[in-house]
């Protein structure tokens, strides 16, 4: 179902609504039905740098499953390191670029942001009395695959004749976007019908419930999490 096809049935009931409205409300409907089921999974890549710890994370991601390094499953690390070492920051007394590589990583997040770290195979990092076995990632050009929920792509003017309503979701789940840009158009002031929202509000709520059971199936996990000293 295109955006062209899902505004074509909210307008069967919201024949004064504009584009833009109906444009509004489906990018809405999407964001909080992902948001409450997790059901729309993808992946984001980008490649290391070496001495770079944090890499930003993309507005649309809701929660990371898996973070794969050169192709490697990597485990989350419980809390984070004492020592940061991130030769990207500002700092008038930066620590020494990683020279040595290490096979050992881990990710952890910190804010929006993702860590990679890296077990040291040569000198503990070592600051005001404390050590650390970790340091920044060693190596450049790497792929970083983040196995994630997210929201899907949102709707513009440009691409309702292409953009599918929650692309790439496994299921008939689109019919459920347009109950809630229904729900949500008989709330409005001049279309004001609450019998005929809750009607609607109804059927997604329904729609959820369902989503959130098809999206609990699937056998992706969040990976192990490692203990580990610092």
């Amino acid at each position: 179902m295109t955006g062209i096809n899902a505004m074509e049935l909210i307008r069967q009931h919201h024949s004064g609504l504009s584009t833009g409205e109906c444009i509004l409300l489906l990018n809405e409907g999407q964001k909080e039905f992902c948001r409450k089921t997790n059901i729309y999974k993808t992946s984001y890549t980008q490649d290391s740098v070496a001495g770079q710890r944090y890499y930003t994370l993309d507005d649309n991601i809701l929660d990371i499953k898996d973070v794969h390094f050169n192709d490697v499953r990597i485990p989350r690390l419980i809390g984070m390191p004492v020592i940061d070492d991130d030769e990207f920051l500002s700092g008038a007394n930066p620590l020494g670029d990683p020279s040595t590589s290490s096979n050992d990583r881990y990710w952890y997040l910190n804010t929006r942001r993702l860590g990679i770290v890296e077990k040291s195979t040569g000198k503990v990092t070592s600051r005001d009395d404390k050590s650390s076995q970790y340091q920044s990632c060693s190596i450049t050009g790497v792929e970083i695959r983040l196995l994630v929920t997210a929201y899907p792509t949102a709707f513009t003017q440009s691409n309702l004749s292409t953009n599918v309503v929650l692309s790439l979701v496994p299921g008939s789940f689109e019919r459920v976007i347009v109950d809630y840009v229904i729900a949500n158009g008989y709330m409005l002031p001049a279309n004001f019908q609450p019998q005929a929202a809750q009607l609607f509000q109804g059927k997604y709520d329904a729609g959820v419930a369902e989503a959130k059971k098809f999206s609990n199936k699937s056998t992706g996990g969040t990976g192990r999490i490692a203990p580990c000293d610092f």
